[in-house]
């Protein structure tokens, strides 16, 4: 099976920084265990986790499709200097780790581009595919835990669009700079919980979907979930772990109205994935007091804006920076 518990797991055979334990793998009928139905949508089983989104069929299609999106965006499936990072080093080997991998897209397209390093995937469900390129591993995780792996044992820690299973980045923080080598990379990516204008469009043009995020903000805060996309270079700055961040902004259009063939494409398919994603969110605003009268006429005008003002975009927020 692709999947482990991460709880008293052994020494890799590749991997003699790992802590000591003993390895289960999840069997066919194990699966079922870490999940629950709710509102005709199946979410994660672990209880004390704050992760609000569904995590069924719908869902991984919206992270796969979001994979995409970021991939056209960025232009390519990282940033900073990860080919120096993973050089090979002779009798070492370079070993990363994806937080919150959901259905483990990054990890498989990095396999095939760095096919000598070993890549993790870590995420509470086993949601990811079950046949992963041979250096790959997908494990059951809670990162707001202690991870299995002792000092330094990490060359490359990839934190992508995780704010939604954090309450605490920096504790989270001083995990990974343990996890982290002298020189190892943390990478951020994080779209913000908001909805931006390119320039020249006014920022007045889509109340409804202004007022979506400010709703759904305020229920995720519930849960302790605040919006973290742009405090996290201040966050590595305050650790004093790592050294001074390197930040870019990206914007994604949402619609069809950018002049750009590639980013028209990746417009309409973001349209379609907010409009996942505002139908994902349905449950925990049923769960944080709101009636179903009210959030359908909540996501009808976030979703009527989004589908009719031109020039909205979504801010994806990205830092990283090396283990001092």
């Amino acid at each position: 099976m692709t999947f482990e518990y991460t709880e008293n797991m052994p020494h890799d055979e590749d991997d003699a920084s790992d802590a000591s334990s003993d390895v289960t793998e999840l069997e066919e009928y194990d699966f079922p265990d870490h999940f629950f139905e709710r509102d005709g949508r199946l979410f994660h089983s672990h209880g004390s986790l704050p992760y609000p989104l569904p995590v069924d069929g719908p869902e991984q299609a919206r992270l796969n499709n979001l994979h995409e999106i970021l991939l056209q965006t960025v232009e390519f499936h990282y940033l900073g200097p990860v080919t120096e990072v993973l050089s090979d080093v002779r009798g070492r080997q370079k070993r990363v780790l994806d937080l919150c991998t959901g259905t483990g897209r990054w990890p498989m397209d990095m396999a095939k581009l760095f096919p000598r390093v070993k890549i993790y995937g870590l995420d509470i469900v086993p949601i990811a595919t079950r046949r992963p390129e041979r250096h790959v591993q997908f494990e059951i995780h809670d990162i707001t835990e202690r991870f299995r792996w002792n000092n330094g044992a990490m060359d490359f820690v990839h934190a992508r669009n995780i704010d939604l299973a954090v309450t605490d980045y920096p504790e989270l923080l001083q995990e990974v700079a343990r996890l982290l080598r002298p020189g190892g990379l943390f990478f951020s990516g994080e779209i913000g919980r908001y909805i931006d204008f390119a320039h020249g469009f006014s920022v007045d043009l889509a109340p409804h979907a202004r007022s979506f995020f400010k709703v759904v903000n305020d229920s995720l805060a519930l849960r302790h979930l605040v919006p973290l996309s742009d405090r996290i270079p201040s966050f590595i700055q305050l650790s004093r772990k790592f050294t001074i961040p390197t930040i870019q902004t990206f914007h994604i259009p949402i619609g069809d109205w950018h002049p750009d063939p590639v980013m028209k494409r990746v417009g309409k398919m973001y349209l379609i994935a907010l409009k996942d994603y505002a139908d994902s969110l349905k449950p925990m605003l049923r769960e944080a007091g709101m009636t179903q009268h009210a959030i359908s006429v909540l996501v009808a005008g976030f979703i009527g804006d989004i589908e009719h003002v031109r020039g909205l975009v979504g801010v994806y927020h990205t830092a990283w920076a090396r283990k001092l």
